[in-house]
């Protein structure tokens, strides 16, 4: 079996689109994975065991404690059972506005045309369409600072993109809603039965 090496090319020069589309799909993969990351989360909450694979679920992780009832009829203890999903805040955010503020220099455009060739086949000339239009190639430009009262202007490349990011609380879907609703009703209470322990052994 031949190991394939992949080789990277590093450039700072690109086409226009791709130079502006990258940043957007760089944000849209930030909030899928995000997306991924708050599911693994409420997977190990939830539940006490995931397969990712079939979707399966082991039983839903309960809290279980014990505290000691007072009422007219005297003390009892109680056991208290609570689903972990109930009791802790759900990380489910989402991006809600993403402004990208940086600068670009137009290197050169090009304009792919039709070629053709004659066809012996057919007997005329058969033109190829690239369908490749009009393209601009660009890089990113120096961010230029304001310049001083000596009018020097200071130039960096290491710095040329601003990018802000605002999250947001995401709607909580519906399949999530119904799921708190169903382990929020299912808290169990249950009296502990307290023995006695009665000495049967005599003479000691």
């Amino acid at each position: 079996m031949e190991d394939k090496k992949k080789r990277t090319n590093s450039s700072q020069v690109m086409e226009l689109q791709q130079l502006i589309a990258g940043p957007l799909i760089a944000t849209i993969e930030a909030d899928a994975l995000s997306s991924r990351s708050y599911l693994d989360y409420l997977m190990k909450i939830a539940f006490d065991s995931y397969d990712p694979a079939t979707g399966k679920t082991g039983k839903i992780r309960m809290l279980t404690f014990n505290y000691t009832n007072q009422d007219v009829n005297g003390s009892k203890q109680q056991s208290v059972s609570i689903p972990l999903l109930t009791l802790v805040p759900l990380p489910l955010l989402q991006i809600q506005e993403a402004d990208f503020d940086f600068d670009i220099k137009i290197l050169d455009a090009l304009t792919e045309t039709t070629e053709e060739h004659f066809s012996t086949e057919e007997g005329k000339s058969v033109s190829e369409d690239n369908n490749g239009g009009f393209k601009l190639r660009a890089s990113l430009a120096p961010k230029q600072s304001d310049g001083t009262s000596s009018g020097n202007i200071q130039q960096s490349l290491s710095a040329n993109m601003k990018i802000k990011v605002k999250m947001r609380q995401a709607d909580m879907p519906a399949g999530l809603s119904n799921l708190l609703h169903l382990t929020a009703n299912n808290v169990q209470i249950e009296d502990i039965e307290v023995e006695e322990v009665t000495e049967e052994e005599g003479g000691k």
